[in-house]
């Protein structure tokens, strides 16, 4: 059995995915983990596939690395 995504109907996973997809010409995936505050990488793709959801206190972090309101 494939693993669940339980956020992968979620808004926030596509509306990340795209974001990122738009910002690639300027910083990569890691650049805005890094940003975010996120250790890994991986969470950031964990985030835009919906197998895990985005902690409330990264929210304002994550805007601001991805250059949107949080």
């Amino acid at each position: 059995m494939p693993p669940r995504k339980p956020y992968a109907e979620t808004r926030l996973p596509s509306f990340i995915e795209r974001r990122i997809l738009e910002l690639r010409p300027i910083k990569s995936q890691a650049e805005v983990a890094a940003e975010s505050g996120f250790v890994n990488p991986n969470m950031i793709s964990m985030i835009k596939t919906g197998a895990s959801r985005l902690p409330l206190d990264r929210v304002p972090a994550l805007a601001s690395a991805l250059d949107v309101d949080p």
